[in-house]
């Protein structure tokens, strides 16, 4: 496909809706809401050159359904639904990188996590599209240690739990995140959405409203405003260069700098972002990995040939087969080191300092993320395992691991909290965000099953904590 074109500067003063961020969600929101209703005028800020371009590009690029909320649930399953159909209508999605990729997740559980996620599995209220492996089956895997002896060499610790045998999920697999925000955006701009790219928000104001009373210093509204009724509305959004548009509805979906937009304004997110580092590695091991025809059944399949799968171990440690590339990437949770929050200012200069390269620690490999690996993979210790590329991005989580979807009375949505399912649920979230414009109280997915709005908001939110852990 030919590049999209350069947008840097909104072509008009004034939006009916203005998007914060052209990542996953912020992409889904502008399609759905042309959709629903083209005579809208649609903008679509972006900091990066070009849409996808944050942490939706840095990400791991997966999606599943299994999930023990039925939000997570009907959210994903939905999402993943409306992919296989693009695929189905458009071939430039198929061939010759699919934009969809079912190969199957398999997590290796211990005895408590097993038992704890086969009962997860029988009791779902609906059926979740998955099946038990046993052991023997997963001790076919080449060079797993099914009981790890240590944590790594010279430790004298318990060693971590022996794998006691696993879940396979079906309809879960890759994603080709470029493939998909390409997509939305150019669909929604063939729709007459306009993007201004390299152009990074710096705030949202309630300028120029001559009825808002405004504190002369900070220019932010007298508090005892919010309880006079139509009274305070959102008026601008202003530019790190400068610039700024007028609207009175503005979509925040900037991922984990959203609460930098929006503490500002008092409006809780309850969403925090942290950063996640990725790192591909090849090798004879590797090689001997992704020829492992393992007895699972997946949807999509190598010539009917099952295929390595998304492998979740017990330390979390998740493994990703690139087959076109002969690797695996390899992602690990560090939670400890690395603070809460992201680490670039937003209205730095006029942009918007963002280097995923710079944000994969490639020290991190050895002393972090190897210990979570080899435990069950001793080999990776080996030559036979070499660190090609590592890098870097946020995910924003929420307490129970479920999106969060909030509406304030002077014009503001926000959608995020996507706790790394952001791609796999976007296309749900951005019918979700179109509804909540349009004043609706649900919203009607893909699949035609509809969805209640409140169950996602703060105020009134009803949504179980997620137990299927990554």
């Amino acid at each position: 496909m030919p590049d999209l074109p350069p947008k840097t500067a909104p072509a008009k003063r004034r939006y009916d809706v203005v998007i914060v961020g052209a990542g996953a969600l912020g992409l889904a929101s502008a399609y759905h809401l042309i959709r629903q209703d083209p005579k809208l005028s649609v903008l679509v800020v972006e900091a990066r050159p070009r849409p996808g371009e944050g942490s939706m590009a840095a990400s791991n690029g997966m999606v599943r359904d299994v999930f023990s909320s039925p939000d997570n649930r009907i959210l994903s399953k939905n999402s993943i639904a409306f992919y296989r159909h693009l695929m189905e209508d458009h071939e430039e999605l198929r061939t010759p990188v699919p934009l969809l990729d079912l190969y199957g997740y398999l997590w290796l559980l211990p005895e408590g996590r097993r038992d704890e996620y086969y009962s997860l599995a029988s009791e779902a209220r609906e059926p979740i599209d998955g099946e038990t492996v046993d052991l023997e089956a997963i001790e076919s895997c080449p060079g797993l240690e099914i009981a790890p002896k240590r944590w790594f060499e010279g430790d004298n610790s318990v060693p971590p739990e022996p794998i006691a045998g696993g879940f396979f999920g079906r309809s879960c697999g890759a994603v080709a995140p470029e493939i998909l925000a390409d997509f939305y955006c150019r669909e929604s701009q063939a729709r007459g959405v306009e993007f201004a790219f390299n152009t990074v928000v710096q705030r949202l104001s309630f300028e120029g409203r001559d009825e808002i009373l405004l504190h002369e210093r900070s220019k932010m509204p007298f508090s005892f405003q919010r309880a006079m009724r139509g009274r305070l509305h959102i008026s601008r959004v202003t530019f790190a260069n400068g610039g700024f548009v007028e609207t009175d509805t503005v979509v925040v979906a900037a991922g984990g700098w959203s609460e930098k937009l929006l503490h500002p304004l008092g409006v809780p997110t309850a969403c925090s972002p942290r950063p996640e580092s990725l790192f591909s590695v090849s090798g004879p091991v590797v090689e001997e990995l992704l020829r492992w025809e393992p007895p699972v059944h997946p949807i999509d399949t190598d010539r009917g040939k099952a295929r390595f799968p998304f492998l979740i171990l017990p330390t979390g440690a998740l493994l990703k087969p690139i087959y076109r590339e002969r690797k695996i990437w390899i992602e690990y949770e560090d939670s400890v080191a690395h603070p809460i929050g992201v680490r670039e200012d937003p209205g730095r200069d006029g942009r918007l300092d963002f280097d995923p390269a710079r944000l994969g620690d490639r020290d991190a490999f050895a002393t972090d993320v190897l210990p979570a690996v080899t435990p069950y993979f001793p080999r990776f210790e080996t030559s036979g395992v070499r660190l090609d590329t590592a890098w870097g991005g946020y995910y924003s989580f929420s307490p129970e691991g479920c999106p969060v979807l909030t509406e304030e009375p002077y014009g503001v949505i926000f959608v995020g909290g996507d706790s790394g399912s952001g791609i796999m649920k976007m296309d749900a979230l951005g019918r979700l965000v179109a509804a909540k414009y349009a004043g609706a109280r649900e919203a009607e997915l893909f699949t035609g099953e509809t969805y209640p709005l409140d169950r996602l908001s703060l105020d009134h939110r009803a949504v179980e904590e997620e137990r299927f852990i990554l």
